[in-house]
């Protein structure tokens, strides 16, 4: 693995662990498995069940509550898991994605980072293949295949393998539909860290911003071709902040791109923008 860059600072917690529960043992779990919310009361149980369903056991499941008007912990109450020791709550001011996500890197204790979003559920046998694959291959970072729900219609999304990490930067950059999800996508916790987590001056697509910051510093993630979540697509997932989108994908292209060949970036960009307005489309005919 190459170069990492310099380790940035952490945030700092906005808020400590829920204040009525007891101290968490010290324990070291395989994984963590990461969840940041906010006002989706009903998924996020259902996401944090998918996990706690799951057929491996050493885990966490550590939810990072950013401002919900409805607080995380009164879901959890009412769907009676808050006493399950293996969850860990945090409630922060709504800050962001970025910080949360940040939030939950610090706080968690496994060795692995597992992001799961918070209207997606982990397959039953999800961590299980990870594990598995961890010690088959003595990977990093792993990216995998996931189920695509719409209504009861589901679909199997099989994802690239790369043989480089400049071979991903570019898929990555140019090809239309991205070639990870970021849901399921599990790092070393030590990695996430030194490459200085997620980047909180962004406003949207720091998954790719992320990916962009690894591939560029040399990290290789492996695929892992099972389909560890099952992604539900609803009229929340669909993303219509499309021009902030297309502005920031605009700046991680001139950010990222290797080489810096004249005009190779306005390229990228017409490709980019191009895929971006078809989405749109897409979405807009309610396809």
């Amino acid at each position: 693995m190459g170069e990492v860059g310099v380790r940035k600072s952490m945030p700092a917690v906005d808020a400590p662990t829920v204040g009525f529960m007891e101290p968490v043992r010290e324990v070291k779990p395989a994984i963590s498995v990461c969840i940041a919310v906010r006002d989706r009361p009903d998924l996020v149980v259902k996401s944090i069940r998918s996990v706690l369903a799951g057929s491996f056991g050493d885990f966490e499941v550590v939810v990072v509550d950013d401002g919900s008007a409805v607080p995380v912990q009164q879901c959890l109450a009412e769907a009676e898991l808050l006493a399950d020791q293996r969850i860990r709550l945090v409630r922060q001011k709504p800050l962001g994605i970025s910080a949360a996500r940040n939030n939950a890197l610090r706080i968690a204790r496994g060795r692995w980072i597992t992001v799961l979003d918070s209207d997606d559920e982990l397959a039953g046998d999800g961590l299980a293949r990870i594990q598995e694959f961890v010690a088959a291959t003595g990977a990093s970072w792993i990216y995998t295949d996931y189920e695509e729900f719409v209504g009861e219609s589901a679909k199997r999304i099989n994802l690239p393998t790369y043989t480089s990490s400049r071979q991903m930067l570019w898929s990555v950059l140019a090809r239309p539909r991205l070639p990870f999800k970021h849901s399921g996508m599990s790092i070393e916790r030590e990695l996430l860290v030194q490459l200085g987590g997620y980047d909180e001056q962004l406003p949207i697509k720091v998954d790719v911003e992320l990916v962009l910051r690894a591939l560029t510093n040399g990290v290789q993630p492996r695929h892992l071709p099972h389909p560890v979540v099952r992604f539900h697509r609803h009229p929340g997932s669909i993303s219509r902040r499309r021009f902030t989108g297309l502005m920031v994908w605009f700046d991680l292209i001139d950010r990222y791109r290797r080489p810096k060949v004249p005009g190779l970036a306005l390229g990228i960009k017409a490709i980019r923008a191009g895929s971006e307005i078809g989405k749109w489309l897409v979405s807009s005919l309610g396809r």
